[in-house]
């Protein structure tokens, strides 16, 4: 068969019903050409949940070996088991790494809680193959009315992210980054990235992968015209003690390796600031949260926790 210009990757954890959504949002965009892999990370628990769904849907599809190389034909969602839960990154680079070697120039990772409500992979490869000196592009996120956000900005203040509600504002701004719920890229340019940086596990990896990508002296930009809604932390849970952990430790981990001259204004911030407002507020759960957190961070602790 062809090579397929782009490969869609969507990383499932313990979410089939999710996934299987999503996977339907992009294939009625897609069409017959599509070549969607599903990642089913911790497939040692899970694998038979994934196929389940799967042969439940009517859908086309088959399991896939990336060791042994080769995409599905198109049309058929391909399958691949990741026995453990590699978290974000180090599942999504299971299927870059595959892309890559099958000689698939383009990828798109999109988070199995996402929907592709406008749009579709060619307008992203389109824009991609005009413009190589970008190489990190995001989408349009939201349902309804805009404006939609395109990605995100640290602000230094605190290394927290906010919105950029358009693709404008988003490729000048230099603190910008494109978010994991929607990326696209050449997977020679992920290869050259280093992949998605695995340390990370879960949180931050989006933001430093956009760093990563900007070291080799490339920019980002985003295509409106390509929209998705994403309903938001499935697998992990809103606000969970799982999201707020990961949050904060990653945080420290971005701040020491991106900006290392700013790692002692935060953690005097830290010491001064969050601690005292947790005591003073009573928030003992939370300033418990934090404080393991930063020692995670102090004994180097990256990956899974």
């Amino acid at each position: 068969m062809p090579c397929p210009r782009t490969g869609i990757l969507i990383l499932n954890y313990h979410q089939p019903e999710a996934t299987l959504a999503c996977v339907r949002s992009v294939l009625a965009a897609e069409g017959a050409d599509a070549a969607v892999l599903w990642i089913e990370n911790d497939a040692g628990a899970t694998l038979a949940a994934a196929t389940g769904a799967l042969a439940a849907s009517g859908l086309p599809w088959t399991l896939l070996d990336p060791a042994a190389g080769g995409l599905p034909e198109a049309g058929t969602v391909g399958l691949i088991a990741v026995p453990e839960n590699l978290g974000y990154a180090g599942g999504n680079n299971v299927g870059l790494r595959l892309l890559q070697a099958c000689g698939v120039p383009f990828a798109w990772v999109l988070n199995n809680d996402t929907l592709l409500e406008a749009g579709s992979s060619r307008l992203l490869a389109e824009a991609a193959a005009a413009r190589p000196e970008i190489g990190l592009w995001g989408t349009a996120m939201g349902s309804g009315p805009g404006p939609h956000p395109c990605g995100g900005v640290v602000q230094l203040r605190d290394f927290a992210a906010r919105p950029v509600d358009s693709a404008a504002a988003l490729e000048r701004d230099p603190l910008g980054y494109v978010s994991g719920s929607s990326m696209f890229l050449r997977t020679a340019t992920a290869q050259a990235a280093g992949w998605i940086p695995e340390d990370f596990f879960l949180y931050y990896e989006d933001l430093a992968f956009t760093w990563e990508v900007r070291r080799l002296g490339l920019g980002i930009a985003a295509v409106e015209g390509v929209r998705v809604a994403h309903l938001g932390s499935l697998a992990a849970g809103r606000r969970s003690p799982l999201v707020e952990f990961y949050n904060r430790r990653n945080r420290w981990f971005f701040i020491q390796r991106y900006f290392p001259e700013r790692l002692p204004g935060q953690v005097a911030r830290f010491l001064l600031y969050q601690v005292q407002k947790r005591l003073l507020s009573g928030a003992f759960a939370k300033l418990a949260l934090e404080w393991r957190a930063w020692k995670a961070f102090r004994r180097g602790a990256a990956g899974p926790a």
